[in-house]
């Protein structure tokens, strides 16, 4: 049994017949042709992002509507939807689990003329940018690989497409009380999913990935339909106005110091997956978090594993 460790959690996985490196797929291999899983589809709202599933099973797509529910959407409407065509890979996977032992959790990633390849053990996808189009190659049909290799997918998508309405996708956690967000972020191991589970009373959006969209009033933070880290989705699609933004510091006393200018910056980049590699991505998203600390407080916040944290971050 190996373990791999995904976004500060440990996942147990059989390795299987692993090959002896890891295969990286190539510009002819995504120009190859793939079966799809079947011929339905399905539309997801993430933010005032539509995305439309397609290449289905019909068994595929009534999981997807059942685990996704609040985050269907099957009417048009808004900007064109990207169109997410998923197929069979014809592996058993890419890259190489170790046969003993454990590893981070691995996903490679490449530059295209029309976007952005990526790949890790249970998928390799594609993502056309300006077609809004791609393609996701999942190497089983079902089960544990095929939940994680979709959902991992779906991140990398949208924090990508996200930057086009001016929003990020954040490495943090969210908490709604009194109808605000309190978001929590920091490298993982900070605390994020240690803060949800002390806030069992409030409504929690995410334990590990936040959606950052600016609104009419101001930055909000909004419901998607994979933002925790143990694959529950969240119960709300919902938008709200983010109160604030606390970077988690374990620690035995229990305070809160503001974070400002290059310092808040440093420390909210480093909370930003998927984009930062890309020089262009990369630019957009700093423009955007200096918009957002400008919009919103950002706070160093010291607490312990109690909910005594929320003594100083309610607003007095």
């Amino acid at each position: 049994m190996t373990t791999v460790t995904e976004r500060g959690r440990e996942v147990r996985v059989s390795p299987g017949p692993s090959p002896a490196a890891d295969y990286i797929p190539d510009d002819a291999w995504f120009a190859g042709e793939r079966p799809t899983f079947g011929a339905a589809s399905l539309g997801l709202s993430i933010g005032r992002l539509r995305v439309v599933l397609e290449g289905l099973s019909a068994d595929q797509r009534s999981r997807l509507a059942d685990r996704f529910r609040v985050f269907v959407a099957e009417a048009a409407g808004g900007a064109a939807p990207l169109r997410l065509r998923l197929t069979r890979a014809g592996r058993e996977q890419f890259l190489a689990l170790p046969r003993h032992g454990g590893e981070i959790y691995r996903m490679g990633r490449r530059a295209t003329e029309s976007g952005r390849d990526w790949w890790s053990y249970e998928f390799a996808g594609r993502i056309r940018s300006r077609a809004r189009t791609a393609e996701l190659a999942l190497v089983e049909a079902e089960g544990p690989l095929f939940d994680r290799g979709l959902e991992n997918f779906l991140r990398a998508l949208t924090a990508s497409f996200v930057l086009d309405e001016g929003g990020l996708l954040l490495h943090a956690a969210t908490v709604v009380r009194g109808g605000r967000a309190y978001v929590f972020f920091g490298p993982s191991g900070a605390g994020k999913t240690t803060v949800t589970r002390l806030s069992a009373r409030d409504i929690v959006l995410s334990d590990d990935m936040t959606l950052v969209l600016p609104g009419a009033g101001g930055f909000e933070a909004v419901g998607i339909p994979f933002g925790m880290a143990h694959h529950h989705v969240p119960d709300t699609s919902d938008a709200f106005p983010i109160a604030g933004l606390h970077r988690l510091v374990q620690s035995p006393a229990v305070e809160r110091t503001p974070l400002r200018g290059a310092a808040a910056l440093a420390e909210l980049t480093t909370c930003l997956p998927y984009v930062c590699e890309d020089r262009e991505e990369a630019s957009r998203s700093l423009d955007i978090a200096g918009r957002l600390l400008s919009d919103v407080p950002a706070w160093r916040l010291l607490f312990r594993k109690d909910d005594s944290f929320w003594n100083v971050i309610q607003e007095r």
